[in-house]
């Protein structure tokens, strides 16, 4: 049995599914020359939205999504003609924050791609906006394609006596009769309530025509929107960030956060979810989120974040079973979806299958199972594989070691390996964005590369950079972890800028240098509070840089004024070095010249970089060439010296005290009436990660 010119085909549910079946078969049907009849029933519509700009296709209620449009579905949009309107983008992400039980891992959207936030229905209610969602523009497009819309709830669908469907819809008091040679079932696994029960009269139809069928297996997940006020703060405004553990009194396995116009959608998916009941349990779990450490550690001081609605929705986990017959099929979450990414990306792929399948193949049983079936059974083995990737990611960001291992690991290659080269950067975007199969994702995670990278750049590191710590005494209790590290890209970019900054500043610098290094750490505090902290760089009651064996103090001059002299006395009075401070430019740029020792003429340079209104950028610059030594007995020491030097040791040092400033300047800068800066009036709270 094939579609033929002047056949119908009923479509049960306008969302993603739906929508994205009827483009792909009008669109296929025309260029097959063939006329066909499109009918979408939806029942969930609202005449208030007729004179806005998404038409009739504007969505009543919750649509139970994150609403990320990743860049593999902006492809798809792109390749479909379909442009969203800016009023139904709710936010352009930049990059993708992974949370681990160590420290952050910012992934950057890679040039050229696109990955966006929106709505899919019309909540929360408070939005100015919420006439304007994903749903709206897809079943508006399809309608402009030439699909017909139906209002009014299908009730049932049967066979009439030539084995064709027949569906059957309340609207408007009366139930009418539509008769169609294919339906294709895409109302979702949230639309049919729960698939252990008999569900609603649309699931209990299809179970009707296909005696056989059984729904993808389910997981609850908990979601809630957040208003910000006055509004979200800039660190979240333009990143999506995944949360990858909660705590023992909230297991969590992911979390996600999402921005919006004003809004954060929070996702939450773990063992606290599967327990708790509908509504006591889920504002516990809100409750208990919003106060843990870590998350505590993303909301600006002064920013409220109060819950607007939220909703436990069903995620598909698994794959459904003989979902199709003769002149019928289901198509999107009701078959199955890549697991826990990118639902909206599912649904057009097996929506484009199953277009294609019924034109070209046919619409019988035999025909679907040979040109629908591979598609869902390619589905079915690339979960199989994302079980085992989501497993071994949560086992390593959930571990305080194990995420400690990948993230040295992973900055260690970014601070060495081109980024077009970077297999942990690429293999950790591919998992965040949804951007790859999974099956390709995991074998480049089982890759001998990858796992040397882990073991040489992570592991080896890790345990060098903990026995370092230790011999210092350098403890991280009652403060948060945060990267320090400089991309080798930016590491060339910030080198340029220097050398601009330094000329304009008349500070002449060691050609061909044999030491440099560069730390940045993002501060969410004002130039001031920062420069004012650093004031406190040689002082006796710092709250930073405060190693074992190492004394700092200030020997002559000023804080913070040409002429400051500060010195270093490592292990003994013997080893020892000082640096004075030349000058200070614009209140940005602190340069401080090495006027002795085994770094003599080298310079360390303090710079504050205005990144947006809330937040600015610490960055120090360390570069000078080793002593050679001014008589014939001291070059071999001088050149023995240089070949051993423990540059690592400054690394490790370095990355530990700007941690402790920026705590020190953002909890001063948070709590009025705060201690003196540089000293602490009693410990934070100590986050498991900042």
């Amino acid at each position: 049995m094939t579609l033929k010119s002047g056949a119908t085909a009923a479509v049960i549910g306008g969302g993603p599914a739906g929508a994205f079946f009827a483009l792909h078969l009008l669109r296929r049907a025309r260029q097959l020359r063939r006329d066909v009849r499109v009918l979408i029933f939806e029942r969930r519509r609202t005449a208030v939205a007729t004179a806005l700009p998404c038409g009739p296709g504007s969505w009543k209620g919750c649509n139970y999504c994150a609403g990320g449009i990743s860049p593999k579905l902006n492809d798809v949009l792109a390749d479909l003609d379909l442009r969203l309107p800016e009023a139904v983008i709710q936010s352009r992400i930049h990059s993708i924050t992974i949370q681990g039980f160590w420290k952050n891992i910012e992934l950057e959207v890679p040039a050229g791609r696109d990955m966006l936030s929106v709505y899919r229905g019309s909540r929360p209610v408070r939005r100015p906006d919420r006439f304007h969602s994903f749903d709206s523009f897809l079943l508006e497009e399809a309608l402009k394609a030439g699909a017909e819309l139906l209002s009014g709830e299908v009730v049932d669908v049967q066979r009439a006596g030539d084995g064709k469907p027949l569906i059957r819809r309340r609207a408007e008091g009366a139930e009418i009769e539509t008769p169609a040679d294919l339906a294709v079932f895409a109302v979702g696994v949230n639309e049919v309530a729960s698939a252990s029960a008999s569900g609603t009269p649309v699931l209990q139809a299809l179970r009707r025509l296909l005696p056989d069928f059984v729904p993808p297996r389910l997981r609850r997940a908990l979601i809630f929107e957040l208003e910000g006020k006055p509004g979200l703060p800039a660190s979240l405004a333009d990143a999506i960030h995944f949360v990858e553990y909660g705590s023992k009194s909230l297991p969590l396995e992911m979390c996600s956060l999402v921005p919006k116009r004003g809004f954060l959608t929070v996702v939450l998916v773990g063992a606290s979810i599967d327990a708790a009941t509908r509504c006591e349990g889920n504002r516990d779990i809100l409750k208990q989120f919003l106060e843990l450490p870590h998350i505590r550690k993303l909301i600006a001081p002064g920013v409220q974040l109060n819950p607007a609605c939220a909703c436990s929705p069903n995620m598909v986990v698994g794959s459904a079973k003989h979902p199709f017959g003769d002149r019928v099929a289901a198509v999107g979450d009701l078959v199955t979806a890549r697991l826990y990414k990118d639902g909206i990306l599912s649904a057009h792929l097996t929506a484009q299958a199953l277009a294609e399948t019924v034109l070209t193949t046919g619409i019988d049983a035999r025909s679907l199972q040979a040109g629908y079936g591979p598609t869902l059974r390619r589905f079915a083995r690339d979960n199989r594989f994302a079980a085992v990737v989501f497993l071994l990611h949560r086992v390593f960001f959930s571990s305080s070691v194990l995420s400690r291992v990948l993230y040295q690991a992973a900055i260690t290659e970014r601070k060495t390996t081109p980024r077009a080269d970077r297999r942990l950067e690429q293999i950790l975007w591919r998992i965040a964005s949804g951007d790859d199969e999974y099956q390709a994702i995991f074998r480049a995670m089982v890759h001998p590369a990858t796992v040397w990278s882990i073991l040489t750049g992570g592991m080896l590191v890790t345990l060098r950079n903990y026995l370092t710590e230790l011999a210092f005494g350098l403890r991280w209790e009652g403060f948060g972890r945060f990267t320090t590290g400089v991309p080798l890209e930016r590491l060339e970019a910030k080198r340029r800028e220097f050398a601009r900054l330094i000329a304009d500043a008349s500070v002449a610098v060691p050609e061909k240098l044999e030491f440099e290094r560069m730390y940045t750490i993002q501060i969410r505090a004002s130039r001031e509070r920062i420069l004012e902290q650093l004031g406190r760089f040689g002082e006796a009651d710092r709250g930073y840089l405060r190693p074992r064996w190492v004394q700092i103090r200030r020997a002559a001059g000023t804080p913070l004024a040409p002429g400051c002299v500060i010195r270093y006395e490592v292990f003994c009075r013997h080893f020892a070095f000082s640096l004075m401070l030349e000058q200070v430019v614009g209140g940005h740029l602190a340069v401080f010249r090495v006027q002795n020792g085994f770094a003599e003429g080298g310079v360390l340079i303090f710079e504050i970089e205005q990144r947006n209104e809330e937040t600015c950028a610490l960055s120090i610059y360390v570069a000078f060439n080793f002593a050679r030594g001014r008589r014939w007995w001291t070059r071999p020491f001088c050149q023995f010296f240089r070949l051993l030097f423990p540059a690592f040791v400054h690394d490790v040092l370095w990355n530990h005290s700007l941690c402790q400033l920026k705590d020190l300047v953002e909890t001063d800068h948070e709590r009025p009436g705060s201690a003196p800066a540089g000293r602490r009036a009693e410990p934070a709270a100590s986050p498991a990660n900042g």
